[in-house]
């Protein structure tokens, strides 16, 4: 086999953990090789005596019949040699692909939200199909050829030097052609499918927001465009595979026509010694075959050197996204000694800039405390920074400066693990999952029975409403919870926040799209939940806030107001005019 580029190398490396993981099955594989390729290069070896054999006017039934029995067993031997490859390498492959998707969706679980921001879901699938699968061609079809190319030159050439080392040596002449030529189209092969990968991405993103919005862009009649913006991402990915499958189209002819002209080396150089007795008509014969025996792996070298660049293309892409190092992670400032949260919560001069440069903050000078079982509401207009600052409770975002502690912990010593198990937070764009309203609820507990599952729907108020369905908590909810209606999706999600029965529960604007009757009936029920656990309520709404034992009005991210309702409206300001504005509408409606 020819030498892959030296980067090429470099990101095959990544595999050497996967492959030591099996290194039993590798070994099994490559034996199993090794003795069906012993058996097939053989072959040739009793060929040529059955042919001088057979010119000998003194042979036998029994030199015949022994003789093909000898290639009856040696090509058994080969085919189950073969077979036993397949079941070891290519087996092996598959177990490395499960690790392989394992492994990268276990990377992506662990990102902070700004690794989302920067990647489309689109380009995430393509990592997780295309790349994952061109690496397992990798190591399954492209070792287990690699290997068989390796080996059957190592007999093939013993046989035919111990035959004649001078028609060899012929033989051997295109060789040094082939592995330039191999080396320089792998190159290039390398180059094209990192290409045409990252345009499958562009191909993918666009189809998931396609499909994803398909109610929008019927709404707003926009199919043709669609089409014509699909076509115009597709044809490049047309273009540019065609480009690469140019290349790799030279790449078999190319060996093939090398290798063919030994053939007339053979004919012209192994005839003029049988002429000259140097060389017996079996022992030509024997030539042939094992000319014949060499053709397929000449012709592989091109094929297993296309999967080599397409998997080490991939690899390396997917080593981006795998070697990643989170932004948010347990370090080793973690306390792992944390095992439970009480609830206390503590903002001493928080800020939060999500650029990092600190020139656009989020948030400035935040200074606020909770106490372990207390209430708090937030209210503030649009872009006024609530969700961010709850975000920061379960880490969703990392304070940029000021100490966020929880139970006199400071947040970064809390272990993940830990902090995302008993902070659960309802955010206003309620995810579900295309699943029954049952196991969306008991996502919150997969552990949960079924009597708790009622309760929590119960609080939630989505009991009613469930038991309308057909096929009540069987109800398949569809992709986001497509066929529920916007209340029904938040209260799904909220019941799904109250099994999980967190210490510290974050209900971000998740009654927004419930009226008001139904939100009213939900904070009666959250009442008893709400005893002894410490709750976030951000809402547009002050009927939402207003029985929370305390309320910061929040505004281009600064407290500008803090206090009890009643406080609040004696205060005269933004709390107390948003509160009237807000009786006003309902006294109109």
């Amino acid at each position: 086999m020819t030498k892959a580029p030296s980067g090429a190398l470099s990101e095959l490396r990544r595999l050497a953990p996967y492959l030591k993981r099996y290194r039993r099955k590798v070994g099994w594989g490559l034996f199993f090789i090794t003795f069906s390729n012993i058996c097939s290069t053989t072959i040739p070896r009793v060929v040529g005596q059955a042919v001088d054999t057979l010119k000998v006017e003194s042979f036998t039934t029994d030199q015949v019949l022994w003789l093909i029995a000898q290639i009856l067993l040696l090509t058994i031997g080969s085919g189950v040699g073969m077979f036993a490859t397949r079941r070891t390498l290519i087996v092996m492959s598959r177990f490395v692909e499960e690790d392989l998707r394992n492994d990268f969706v276990a990377a992506i679980q662990v990102q902070a939200q700004q690794f989302y921001h920067d990647r489309s879901t689109g380009s995430l699938l393509a990592h997780f199909t295309n790349d994952i699968s061109s690496v397992r061609e990798f190591i399954g079809p492209a070792i287990m050829y690699t290997a068989n190319t390796v080996t059957v030159f190592l007999f093939a050439l013993s046989w035919m030097i111990s035959i004649s080392g001078m028609l060899t040596l012929a033989i051997v002449l295109p060789i040094p052609f082939i592995a330039w030529a191999t080396y320089t189209l792998g190159r290039k092969i390398h180059r094209g499918y990192r290409t045409v990968q990252e345009q499958y991405e562009h191909v993918t993103t666009q189809a998931q927001e396609a499909f994803s919005g398909i109610r929008v862009v019927r709404a707003y009649d926009r199919e043709p465009f669609e089409r014509d913006r699909f076509d115009g991402i597709s044809h490049d990915y047309y273009q540019k595979s065609i480009a690469l499958a140019r290349i790799q189209s030279l790449m078999m002819p190319s060996m093939t026509v090398l290798f063919n002209l030994t053939y007339i080396v053979v004919i012209a150089l192994g005839g003029a010694l049988v002429i000259d007795s140097e060389l017996t008509v079996g022992d030509l014969t024997q030539f042939f075959i094992y000319l014949n025996q060499l053709i397929w792996p000449i012709a592989a070298i091109g094929w297993v050197t296309g999967m080599i660049q397409r998997g080490a293309a991939s690899m390396g892409r997917l080593g981006v996204i795998m070697d990643a190092v989170p932004d948010i992670r347990n370090t080793d400032r973690t306390d792992h000694r944390i095992e439970h949260l009480r609830g206390h919560i503590h903002f001493d001069d928080v800020s939060l800039d999500y650029t990092g440069t600190g020139s656009r903050p989020v948030l400035q000078h935040i200074d606020l405390e909770i106490p372990e079982g207390g209430s708090l509401g937030i209210l503030g207009s649009v872009g006024s920074g609530k969700s961010s600052l709850v975000n920061l409770i379960p880490r969703l975002y990392e304070v940029s400066s000021g100490s966020l502690t929880i139970d006199g912990h400071a947040i970064r010593a809390i272990p993940l693990q830990v902090l995302r198990r008993d902070v659960a937070v309802v955010p206003q764009e309620s995810f579900l999952f295309s699943e029954t309203i049952r196991e969306n609820v008991r996502f919150g507990d997969p552990d949960a029975t079924e009597e708790q599952v009622l309760r929590a729907a119960r609080i939630a108020q989505l009991d009613a409403d469930v038991k309308n369905l057909p096929l009540g908590y069987d109800t398949i909810v569809g992709e986001r919870g497509v066929t529920l209606s916007g209340g029904q999706k938040q209260r799904t999600a909220l019941a799904r926040a109250i099994l999980s029965d967190p210490r510290i529960l974050i209900l971000d604007d998740a009654l927004s799209a419930v009226d008001t009757d139904t939100e009213a009936r939900i904070l009666g029920g959250l009442t008893e939940v709400m005893k002894g656990r410490t709750t976030i309520l951000i809402s547009h709404r002050v009927s939402t806030l207003k029985h929370c034992d305390r309320i910061i009005v929040l505004h281009a991210g600064q407290i500008v107001e803090a206090g009890s309702h009643q406080e609040l409206i004696a205060l005269n300001g933004r709390y107390a005019d948003t509160y009237e504005r807000q009786l006003l509408e309902e006294e109109i409606s």
